[in-house]
């Protein structure tokens, strides 16, 4: 059986079982509706119990499944977000460069392929960011030393392998099955292949959640806003002209903004019109019908999919509809589409990609800094990671540290939770998430019931309520009183002194080089102002182009010396001009508010 009701991404499928085991306060009729998807599909599978030809009963099964999921899918789109997070915008990188052709040239000059085992039976590919159109890289084969080849399996996701290669989705690696002698051939190049129907220009379309059946046309697209919630929407596009379509719907870049101009994060997408969905699952019951009468073959269910979606072809041909869901209140809907000539031929690029040695290296006397690994990835790849802000102010604790009332968890020792939510800031490299709040002292938490009267609990009894990480975690139902109110002290650890120093190229401290695309510290005579330990970070170190934009960094190796500290080496995107370093500077604790009426937690199921 090779049909299927729907394609889902994977966010969507955790958001659809997500939904299924919890409810939604904002939404009653979730938990009815998902009762009644679980009974339609039980009921399915118990009239299937009869079907005798089980090659067909397997495949209805399958069937069932996948309108189960389709199913879910219409749920995911009625339940709000339980959260609110961002993105940047999927386009972000064409700013960095003159054209879309630059921007892939850099993207596939940048690629590289690197092994961390000393016989290279695993290797993997890297790439340097992720490109933002539709294409397609695949590989191939391993190129040997000898100049023989070892083909590789046909790779997606998951695991696949076959004689002798295994590739990991997970990992992405490329293993060898069984290890390699030393006399067999040495793997030095990965092979492969870059295709993609590039767009001549990029067109944008701007909706807002009003704008329901009013049609945009630019540049040979008519796009329509279909639908459209608080956190999601769908459109139809078709051509102007009437002409057929240049792109399909996995071309479409479907963005959402929010009332304060960030890009939210996109949770899952679902391709095909709301009939397409509904036809199908009337077919399903139809086709358990005739297999119970025994009027149905396995082709059969096939082609019976075929002729519906022939149908619907002609019904709406050359158009596209496809709804995006998103983490969050959607102000502004937004479309991007390629232009492209109908008669354009794909783009393909050949890859031959050196096998980097990543693997660690073994302790020596002196490290020759003349015979480094050279990983040239000259063409500059940016790091947007570093545009936060520094650190917060204790003002701006009060608007910007996020609070979220019991959301989904696994652990279920405690019913209800308040969370909070720091937002990025660069000091996070210095002070990890799980050390950013500190415990507040006893008494600092105290529950209040309806009439504003706190609440008297032990203040060190877990079975009422415990500070974990950066969370107020409390069972409501063993309080003497029902708590309508919270109010808490916590201690919340920033690094308000975090400092930065440059150093060009022709002027570096000692123990530092900068060759190439690589910077290279000695520790034997580079002498930070404070020194890291494993235990804590005090100083850190970035690399910055020639325009004073942040590189991304490729990778890094470690040159140990059997007497004596080792040296470091990082390999950049691009060619460095200045070494900068950071500086930790003292950690200040500040002393966050709480106040905060309570929600009632999900009922435990």
């Amino acid at each position: 059986m090779k049909k299927a009701l729907i394609v889902l991404s994977i966010s969507t499928v955790a958001a659809i079982f997500t939904f299924l085991l919890i409810p939604s306060d904002e939404s009653p009729d979730i938990q009815a509706l998902t009762d009644a998807m679980l009974e339609k599909k039980d009921a399915r599978l118990t009239r299937l119990e009869s079907v005798k030809d089980k090659a067909v009963q397997k495949s209805l099964a399958n069937l069932v499944y996948d309108a189960m999921f389709t199913d879910g899918m219409e749920l995911d789109f009625q339940v709000p977000p339980r959260n609110t997070a961002y993105t940047r915008a999927k386009l972000t990188r064409l700013d960095d460069y003159s054209s879309i052709d630059e921007l892939t040239e850099v993207f596939l000059a940048n690629q590289i392929a690197g092994t961390t085992y000393r016989d290279r039976s695993c290797i993997w590919p890297r790439q340097p960011f992720t490109y933002p159109f539709q294409h397609q890289l695949t590989w191939s084969a391993i190129r040997l030393d000898n100049g023989e080849t070892t083909a590789l399996p046909s790779h997606v996701s998951g695991i696949s392998r076959n004689a002798e290669i295994e590739y990991s989705g997970a990992r992405n690696a490329f293993c060898y099955r069984k290890s390699l002698d030393p006399d067999d051939p040495a793997p030095v190049s990965l092979v492969g292949e870059f295709s993609a129907r590039l767009p001549q220009k990029l067109v944008q379309f701007d909706f807002n959640p009003s704008n329901i059946d009013q049609p945009q046309s630019k540049d040979g697209y008519t796009v329509t806003l279909v639908e459209a919630n608080d956190f999601s929407y769908a459109v139809e596009v078709s051509s102007a002209d009437g002409a057929p379509l240049t792109l399909d719907s996995k071309d479409m870049i479907g963005e959402a903004l929010d009332k304060t101009g960030r890009y939210l994060s996109r949770t899952g997408t679902r391709a095909g019109r709301p009939e397409l969905y509904e036809v199908s699952d009337l077919i399903v019951d139809d086709l358990i019908d005739q297999a119970l009468d025994g009027t149905l073959t396995e082709a059969q269910i096939d082609q019976r999919f075929d002729d519906m979606q022939s149908e619907l072809n002609d019904k709406h041909g050359g158009r596209f509809h496809k709804h995006f869901f998103f983490s969050g209140s959607v102000k502004i809907a937004r479309i991007t589409l390629p232009v492209r000539d109908a008669k354009q031929a794909p783009f393909k690029r050949k890859l031959d990609l050196p096998i980097r040695n990543l693997a660690r290296r073994q302790p020596a006397r002196s490290v020759d800094l003349d015979q480094l690994e050279r990983i040239p990835t000259f063409h500059p790849v940016y790091n947007y990671s570093i545009k936060e802000k520094v650190d917060l102010t204790a003002e701006e604790m009060k608007k910007e540290i996020g609070i979220r009332q019991n959301e989904v968890s696994a652990d279920r020792k405690y019913s209800a939770k308040v969370k909070l939510y720091y937002p990025r800031v660069q000091s996070d490299r210095f002070v990890d998430a799980f050390d950013r709040y500190d415990n507040p002292a006893p008494g600092q938490i105290v529950f209040f019931n309806a009439d504003g009267a706190p609440i008297d609990v032990p203040t060190d009894n877990p079975d009422y309520y415990q500070f974990m990480v950066s969370r107020i975690e409390y069972n409501p139902d063993r309080f003497p009183e029902k708590p309508v109110r919270l109010s808490a002290t916590v201690p919340v650890v920033t690094t308000p002194n975090l400092t930065k120093k440059g150093y060009k190229k022709n002027s570096l401290p000692d123990g530092v080089r900068i060759v190439d695309n690589m910077i290279v510290i000695d520790h034997a005579d580079f002498k930070p102002e404070s020194t890291n330990d494993r235990f804590e970070k005090t100083y850190l170190f970035f690399a910055k182009s020639a325009d004073q934009r942040y590189l991304s960094k490729v990778t890094d190796l470690h040159y140990p010396r059997t007497e004596g500290p080792g040296v470091d080496v990082t390999y950049y995107n691009g060619l460095p001009e200045v070494f900068e370093i950071w500086y930790r500077g003292d950690k200040k604790v500040v002393e966050y508010q709480v106040n905060l009426d309570l929600e009632e937690p999900a009922p435990l199921e």
